[in-house]
């Protein structure tokens, strides 16, 4: 066969595979929203910055939590640099402050609110640790009153760090890539009226910690608050959903997001971060809608089934244990103390399908949210220096089957590998 003939004969065979990669590649360039979020807007419009906006501007910045992932511990506030680790590397967060060379303080209104709803900036697609996907359902007035608040904020001229990931994530046209394959922009915007979804699904983003990660740290819709594993800093988010929640009423479940403390549990962690932070900041009013929210939504596919009661496994070590280290506080039904010990019974360390919250508070103990106008806070203290891993594992084992439902098997391995955990 000529050469001519076998070049002619390769042609047919790779140009319709070739054609085909064009075509699915287009199909999934326009499902992530085409070339839109890539047209940078430029625009001088003015937006309003008289007391009332600037006033709901800076409640909704307390919603969104911009400042705790935007200011590194002790450090300028929105000046940038908080680490979050991914599997793929580090990204920190950037500077937000009205700087108009580090900051966002050359950038106009519409272009603030591009890169709110888009995830893209003038360098380009950002990481997807920053939860654009949900403030693309805030309302125009609402971001128009966030950048309006920002900018009053004092200038900071400090630079955070260089991301730190792995080829080819470290390139942000990967990114372009990643959206094809894992976003999907709504065709329309949640409806501000409807308060409780419209908070928890945008400025909230609540998903961002309490849904079921897919590849490559997508969310996938069908694992959509099914409760997961949070990236890199070692807890586990329980899933939201109407079965989980159905031990608290709306009120109680208010009140909780509002404080960190309810009869049921209380806030430990990054949610005790998030109450203090922003949560606390809620009015009666918007809690109370996103509590209804909450304990209307249904559970997700991926969400792994909560057990019910196991036995108590008379005589083991984990009762002997609990009885010595945990009896004092918890009690000995495991129905802890109203106002002081939070109850075992149904509780997210107790029955989640992952034992991390567990092990890590009996590790390293823990520290609920401590407000001014608050309950009185009584922390977990750390048994790490007390207890071998052999006892943690069997005590942990035992609450777990008595109070979770769990068939907990976990092993001294499994608690030493555990002492490598991050404890920011």
């Amino acid at each position: 066969m000529s050469l001519r003939r076998v070049l002619f004969v390769l042609a047919w065979l790779v140009l319709p595979c070739a054609l085909a990669a064009i075509a699915i590649a287009a199909v999934l360039f326009a499902r992530q929203g085409g070339v839109e979020p890539y047209r940078m807007p430029h625009t001088d419009r003015v937006v309003a910055a008289d007391a009332a906006t600037l006033a709901r501007g800076d409640y909704l910045a307390r919603i969104g939590n911009c400042r705790a992932c935007h200011t590194t511990r002790g450090g300028t506030p929105f000046a940038g640099g908080r680490a979050f680790a991914t599997g793929i590397g580090t990204v920190y967060s950037t500077n937000i402050t009205p700087d108009r060379e580090h900051g966002i303080g050359d950038w106009s209104a519409d272009e603030f609110a591009h890169v709110m709803r888009h995830g893209v900036s003038r360098r380009g697609a950002l990481y997807p640790v920053f939860p654009y996907a949900h403030f693309a359902e805030v309302a125009d007035a609402d971001l128009d009153a966030i950048y309006a608040w920002l900018r009053t904020q004092p200038a900071s001229a400090s630079e955070p760090p260089s991301n730190r990931l792995e080829p080819p994530a470290d390139s942000r046209r990967a990114l372009v890539g990643w959206r094809m394959l894992h976003y999907r922009p709504r065709d329309a915007r949640i409806d501000p009226n409807d308060r409780g979804r419209y908070l928890v699904e945008g400025l909230g983003h609540c998903a961002m910690c309490h849904s079921a990660r897919g590849e490559r740290g997508s969310l996938p819709p069908e694992g959509h608050f099914a409760g997961g594993r949070i990236p890199g800093i070692g807890w586990y988010a329980p899933p939201l959903d109407r079965v989980q929640l159905a031990r608290y009423s709306d009120g109680e479940l208010a009140d909780y997001l509002r404080t960190g403390t309810s009869a049921h549990g209380s806030a430990y962690g990054p949610m005790a971060e998030v109450v203090y932070a922003s949560l606390r900041a809620l009015t009666p009013d918007d809690a109370l809608a996103i509590a209804r929210h909450l304990k209307q939504v249904e559970p997700a596919p991926l969400r792994a089934p909560v057990g019910t009661e196991a036995g108590n496994d008379p005589g083991s070590k984990g009762v002997q244990v609990y009885a010595h280290a945990c009896a004092d506080c918890h009690g000995k039904d495991g129905e802890g103390k109203p106002g002081a010990y939070p109850p075992l019974q149904g509780s997210v360390a107790a029955s989640a399908p992952d034992a991390t919250n567990a092990l890590r508070l009996v590790l390293y103990g823990g520290m609920p949210v401590a407000l001014d106008d608050g309950p009185r806070p009584h922390s977990m203290p750390p048994f790490v220096q007390q207890l071998d891993a052999d006892e943690i594992a069997a005590v942990v084992n035992y609450l777990r089957r008595r109070w979770g439902g769990r068939d907990s098997a976990l092993t001294a391995q499994d608690v030493e590998a555990m002492q490598g955990i991050v404890v920011d």
